[in-house]
């Protein structure tokens, strides 16, 4: 197990020696597959190409992330705007709705939505929620369920952006008409409700249970996520007929629990078998502490032997 432990700690430190270098090029290189992944479901063919994915993620690994999120709201707005005037302003008012009321307050939990549609992107959505309430606690649900929202929005953007107005003076009917279409689709849908329900539900377990005063307390938390989202998803395909393949979503549940075990281990361990209980107090209060070290590993010392030859 020490040896696990050593390349642990090798690793980070690897990762701490080259952190101005490393950090900027993962940041650069999450920006250019979210890019990517706009210019698949895009619409205007001149900001389609890989240069432009390049440029926007060079700038968006340099600015900060409010600025970020408005930037992929211009492109995707300008993307719908070449196949429909009406759901390009449709879909900016609901962007710039979100920005002002939530990603503009909470611009790093915010981060969440566009990680939810990658995970979805790449059937492994399961994770993002595992995260979330691990490390974010009940503040992430908000996010993942506006990002689950939007992965369930975008195949119905192809009937939408069908529905046009013949002349411009039936662009307001026309307006009310795709709005009316899209708060239907949503709320008829019954893979994204039972999803967001799903997560919620995920994320608090995870969080209640990672802050328990129990040994491998973070473990346990995912595992028993993982267990909740695997019975929740079956429960629903019975129930509401969720459109979920149960084999798929078995694995991607086991490989969304091991990676989320994996960024655990790396971010924290602690030795159990030295657990103590501290008590004391002052003039006010009376403390009772359960102490758990983390595992540090003493670097080896290296003997320097200078050999004298006469």
């Amino acid at each position: 197990m020490n040896q696990i432990y050593q390349i642990r700690e090798t690793i980070i430190a690897f990762y701490k020696s080259k952190e101005r270098i490393i950090f900027p090029v993962l940041k650069f290189l999450a920006w250019f597959i979210i890019f990517q992944f706009i210019n698949i479901i895009g619409y205007a063919q001149p900001l389609k190409g890989i240069h432009i994915a390049l440029l926007f993620s060079i700038i968006c690994t340099i600015i900060s992330t409010q600025w970020a999120f408005l930037l992929i709201i211009f492109l995707v707005t300008t993307h719908i705007l070449f196949a429909s005037v009406e759901t390009a302003i449709l879909f900016f008012v609901f962007l710039m709705i979100i920005y002002l009321l939530y990603i503009r307050l909470f611009p790093k939990h915010s981060l969440l939505i566009i990680a939810m549609v990658l995970a979805y992107f790449f059937k492994l959505p399961y994770i993002v929620p595992l995260f979330g309430g691990l490390f974010l606690g009940p503040a992430s649900i908000i996010p993942v369920a506006i990002g689950t929202i939007i992965w369930y929005f975008i195949p119905n953007i192809q009937t939408i952006v069908g529905m046009k107005a013949e002349e411009i003076m039936d662009m307001p009917n026309n307006l009310a008409r795709i709005y009316m279409t899209v708060i239907q689709g949503i709320a008829k849908n019954h893979t994204a409700i039972t999803s967001i329900i799903i997560f919620s539900v995920v994320i608090l377990v995870v969080y209640i249970i990672s802050r328990l005063a129990i040994d491998y307390s973070w473990y346990i938390a995912i595992g028993i996520g993982a267990g909740i989202s695997f019975i929740g998803f079956l429960l629903g395909i019975l129930i509401v007929d969720a459109e979920i393949n149960i084999f798929g979503m078995f694995f991607s549940i086991l490989i969304s629990m091991l990676l989320m075990f994996v960024i655990q281990f790396f971010h924290r361990v602690v030795d159990y078998s030295r657990a103590e209980s501290v008590q004391f107090e002052d003039d006010e209060n009376y403390y009772y502490v359960k102490v758990i070290p983390k595992i540090i590993l003493e670097k080896p010392k290296r003997e320097i032997k200078r050999i004298i030859e006469d």
